[in-house]
């Protein structure tokens, strides 16, 4: 009798370990809801039903958009197929919703993509309409970034101090032509600036001393705005002490 009893727990123990996939129409042999998934992405168009998981559990009702077998993400249109059929020709916006995985107890395919099954013809016929990628535009895009990120590498000092990079940033913000060399600034590629960066750490040619004075008369001026702002920063920054005599 007590064998008895021992193999019962084990076979209770065995139904709750084993776990639920959610799946419509459930059946022992069925495949997780990835593998599911993954077959219902081959028929982009096609009308579902999706119900989410406990404890917030919900339908919904469209048309399958997409999914993404990376993220393991469906997205699907919930407009009626009444709103999606009245114009063929001009495209209107959609009321996308997407759900993890996870968050999906079952689906149901209501019907099939038109334009026929496993998504052939409907990439021609989605709305809005797919369009071809611009490659140039997006090289375009690529090279502007990759210059922008080049000109910040550029404008990051090597080996200088804090202030330095302060000030050297400042003085780019006004639009001096400026650049590092080594721990030097070079402004308007004829005055250098050498540490610790006040007026008269510039140096500039014979035939560049108006250049010159006005360098120094921005320099100065942009050492004083930071210096005020430090000094502004540090004052906030200092706790105030509890008042004598209440």
């Amino acid at each position: 009798m007590a064998e008895g009893k021992a193999e019962g727990k084990r076979s209770v123990a065995g139904k709750i370990a084993t776990p639920k996939t959610g799946v419509t129409p459930a059946t022992s042999s069925a495949p997780p809801m990835m593998d599911h998934l993954e077959a219902l992405g081959k028929s982009i168009g096609a009308r579902i039903k999706i119900t989410t998981a406990a404890p917030h559990s919900q339908t919904y009702e469209g048309t399958l958009f997409t999914y993404c077998p990376i993220l393991h993400i469906v997205a699907i249109d919930t407009r009626s197929a009444s709103d999606q059929t009245i114009s063929a020709t001009v495209p209107q916006p959609g009321d996308y919703r997407m759900f993890p995985e996870k968050q999906i107890q079952s689906f149901q395919l209501l019907s099939r993509a038109k334009g026929g099954d496993a998504g052939h013809g409907t990439l021609a016929t989605a709305q809005p309409a797919i369009r071809r990628v611009d490659i140039k535009r997006l090289e375009l895009r690529a090279k502007v970034k990759i210059d922008r990120l080049k000109e910040e590498e550029r404008d990051n000092g090597k080996g200088v101090s804090k202030e330095a990079q302060a000030i050297f940033d400042s003085l780019k913000r006004i639009n001096v032509p400026i650049r590092w060399h080594n721990q030097e600034m070079i402004a308007h590629d004829a005055i250098i600036i050498s540490p610790p960066y006040r007026g008269e750490d510039c140096k500039g040619s014979q035939d560049k001393q108006e250049v010159l004075n006005r360098v120094k008369r921005v320099l100065e001026g942009e050492r004083k705005k930071l210096k005020e702002k430090d000094d502004r920063d540090r004052k906030a920054a200092t706790p105030v002490g509890p008042r004598k005599g209440g």
